[in-house]
C-alpha cells in the first residue's frame, strides 16, 4: 500500500510487471513491464521511490513512485525474494534464514539479521516481507505460515497459520501456487493476503 494505492508485483518468465490494482474490482493497470530476461520479485516504496527486486539476476530497479519512470538500478550478491522497509533502510530476503538491511544511499548491506524460532532454530525459506510496527511479517515459502519477526533480535514472536485459507484456494483453484503476498492497511490495521496465481485476496485482522 502506498498513497492509498495497492501496488502488486509479479514474477514469471517473460511476464514480470508492477501494476496498480483497483481495490474494488481487482482489475489492474500495468505500470512497469520488465524485459524478458528478468524474473520480477518483491517491491517496496520508500522516500517516493519504488524498489523492485529480481530473482536470480542480482539486479534491483528503482522507479519514481508517481510516474513509474526508472531512475536507477542496484546490485546484490544473493537471490532477490521479498523486500520491505523500516522507514529508514530497505530490508530484503533471499529465501534463506537471513534478512538483509540495505542503506538507501549506497544500496549496500549494512546489517544481516539471522531469523530464529523460540528454540533458537533457524527459520528458512523467508519470502515476501512486510514491516509493521517494529516487526517484520514474512511468508515462509511453500507453507501456509506467516511469521512475525522482532526486527531487532530476529526472534520469531508469533506465527499466523493460514491453512484454512490456503486449503480453500487449492480446492477452488487447483492451479494456484503458494501463499506469497502481504499488504498492510495502516488505517484499518488489517492485512491483505494473497498468493501466486491466486484469483482472489483475503482481508484479515489479527486480534
Amino acid at each position: 500500500m502506498y498513497d492509498e494505492r495497492l501496488l502488486e508485483s509479479t514474477g514469471q518468465n517473460n511476464q514480470s510487471w508492477i501494476a496498480e490494482v483497483d481495490q474494488t474490482t481487482g482489475q489492474h493497470e500495468k505500470k512497469v513491464i520488465l524485459d524478458g530476461e528478468y524474473f520480477g520479485e518483491g517491491i517496496t516504496v520508500l522516500n517516493k521511490k519504488i524498489y523492485h527486486l529480481t530473482y536470480r539476476e542480482k539486479t534491483g530497479f528503482i522507479y519514481d513512485a508517481s510516474t513509474y519512470k526508472k531512475i536507477g538500478e542496484f546490485s546484490y550478491n544473493t537471490e532477490g525474494w521479498g523486500i520491505t522497509n523500516d522507514n529508514k533502510n530497505l530490508i530484503m530476503s533471499d529465501g534463506t534464514d537471513k534478512l538483509y538491511f540495505l542503506d538507501t544511499t549506497t544500496l549496500k548491506v549494512i546489517r544481516t539479521l539471522p531469523v530464529t524460532d523460540v528454540a533458537g532454530g533457524r527459520v528458512k525459506n523467508l519470502n515476501e516481507l512486510e514491516y509493521i510496527n517494529n516487526y517484520i511479517f514474512a511468508n515462509v515459502y511453500e507453507s501456509p505460515w506467516i511469521v512475525k519477526i522482532d526486527a531487532t533480535s530476529g526472534k520469531v514472536v508469533g506465527q499466523l497459520d493460514l491453512t484454512a485459507i490456503t486449503s480453500e484456494i487449492k480446492r477452488m483453484y487447483p492451479h494456484a501456487y503458494e501463499l506469497n503476498g502481504i499488504a498492510y492497511y495502516k488505517n484499518s490495521d488489517a492485512l491483505l493476503i494473497t498468493g501466486k496465481f491466486w484469483p482472489k485476496s483475503y482481508l484479515i485482522r489479527i486480534y
